[in-house]
């Protein structure tokens, strides 16, 4: 990697606000739409949360298992790039857990959803093409190199949270009995290994993972078929998302999304900033792409997490929302700031 005193201004111009408004304008269209038909009552609560069930556990796992199989990547995988990138979102994710835990005396379940509120990036939907019309063609590919693991690292993480903290359910009987330390935390981590297999999101992203490293194809008729569900997970994740900002007053779970919101849109693309360019000295293009995919707003899977699991729904439905609106203004400043601002 170049060292820092040799950057220069990366070779990309501020991208017009209209630019950005056109890559926001559809999901929140979407969203306001599920929240109209459900305000209007246009659909009853019972069907809402039918199609909230079809895309949280069949539309979105469809996508996730795509993606994880047929993604491509680079035969040597740049670890120190990788690391950086992640060690600033573990630094978020632990860090808002921490505030979570000293304002609002969360439990680690409800810290699992509140930390990734604040980590996960929508890194596809609006990463892809806002990075692409901020940066270039160019920074596609240190932008695939974090979406491939994406979902992944941080779902999987997630899940071994929530799951940790679960109540003890029935398990197999030689690990069931109760008895020493080392029996207990067998239990404990033969459910955490169980939830990650079988939970829709996590297990469809390790079954398309491992099916990407056997190196057998995806049939081309389960591709194009998997395809055109994935093409419906996100418009109905979006559209049960706003079918379920009826259930929620933003009023009641202000500061805690502004707390959120304002640790996803500010503080975590400042650190991955200072991590990236100072402290690193990665190549001017990928700290780029590194600092916007950190600035997106946060990933509508996190309401799907939290519908998993029945805690701070609220408070994730609230971020996603207002992080997308606030995203126009902090996207700018962003794009602004790395045209101007690297040394």
């Amino acid at each position: 990697m170049a060292p820092a005193s040799e950057y220069s201004p990366p070779p990309f111009p501020v991208p017009p606000l209209m630019s950005l408004v056109d890559a926001l304008f559809p999901v929140i269209c979407i969203a306001a739409l599920g929240y109209l038909a459900r305000y209007r009552q246009w659909l009853s609560e019972s069907e809402a949360s039918v199609l909230e069930r079809l895309s949280f556990s069949v539309l979105v796992p469809c996508l996730l298992f795509r993606g994880a199989a047929t993604a491509v990547f680079p035969e040597r995988l740049p670890w120190d790039y990788l690391g950086a990138f992640y060690l600033v979102v573990a630094v978020g994710y632990l860090g808002t857990m921490l505030l979570g835990h000293w304002r609002y005396r969360y439990s680690l379940r409800e810290l699992s959803i509140f930390g990734m509120a604040a980590g996960y990036a929508n890194a596809t939907v609006l990463g892809i093409p806002i990075t692409l019309a901020v940066l270039g063609e160019t920074a596609l590919v240190p932008m695939l190199v974090i979406i491939c693991v994406h979902n992944l690292v941080i779902f999987s993480f997630g899940t071994v949270l929530a799951e940790w903290s679960s109540p003890p359910a029935a398990a197999p009987a030689p690990l069931a009995a109760p008895g020493s330390l080392p029996l207990r935390l067998l239990t404990k981590l033969w459910r955490v290994a169980t939830e990650l297999v079988l939970n829709p999101i996590s297990g469809s992203l390790l079954a398309g993972a491992l099916l990407n490293s056997s190196g057998v194809p995806l049939p081309t008729l389960v591709e194009r078929t998997l395809g055109l569900l994935a093409g419906a997970a996100i418009p109905g994740a979006v559209f049960g998302l706003g079918t379920s900002l009826v259930r929620y007053r933003l009023s009641g779970e202000l500061g805690r999304t502004l707390l959120v919101v304002a640790l996803k849109l500010l503080l975590l693309p400042a650190l991955m900033w200072v991590v990236m360019v100072h402290w690193l000295a990665i190549e001017a293009l990928w700290a780029s792409a590194a600092v916007m995919i950190a600035a997106m707003p946060t990933g509508i899977s996190v309401y799907v997490f939290a519908r998993r699991y029945g805690c701070c729904e609220a408070v994730a439905a609230n971020a996603i929302v207002l992080s997308t609106l606030l995203a126009v203004l902090s996207l700018s400043g962003w794009a602004w700031w790395l045209h101007t601002h690297l040394p």
